[in-house]
């Protein structure tokens, strides 16, 4: 009984924690985090496209970018919290972000996945299989782009 109190008790505490608004200094870390972030995930992309496209792709680099992407892309989810969208500063993000977070989320998932599975792909040393795979991971950047990205410029 006493360890069930402790740990709904810390459940408490953590359910708050997450709930509790954002200082500006840390919306701000998070925001250069994630900006720094989708620049590192359009690096790999365009390695990948290059190398992909290429008459003879370079499978070990393939490896590693599809390696960083999938990393990326496991880190993206903690990108967006709440308070740190245009309302706080330059962003790339639109404000449908925090209105939709179900349908965010599934786009986000699905990005994961596709980054996982062109990581897998690029790992046996499936060419046709990365091919593929890249081809369904651009197609989830562009169905979370197209709603939820504005152009900075």
């Amino acid at each position: 009984m006493r360890l069930s109190v402790l740990a709904s008790i810390t459940l408490l505490a953590a359910a708050a924690a997450v709930a509790a608004p954002l200082s500006k200094q840390a919306a701000l870390r998070i925001m250069h985090e994630r900006h720094e972030g989708m620049e590192a995930v359009g690096k790999a992309n365009k390695l990948l496209r290059r190398e992909i496209t290429s008459g003879s792709p370079d499978l070990a680099a393939i490896r590693t970018a599809s390696g960083d992407m999938a990393k990326l892309a496991a880190r993206s989810a903690k990108w967006f919290p709440k308070g740190t969208g245009p309302e706080m500063g330059k962003t790339g993000a639109k404000t449908e972000i925090w209105q939709k977070p179900a349908d965010f989320s599934t786009k986000v998932r699905d990005f994961q996945g596709a980054s996982r599975a062109l990581h897998q792909a690029a790992a046996r040393g499936d060419l046709a299989a990365v091919k593929a795979s890249y081809g369904k991971l651009g197609g989830t950047c562009k169905a979370c782009h197209d709603p939820y990205r504005s152009d900075m410029h």
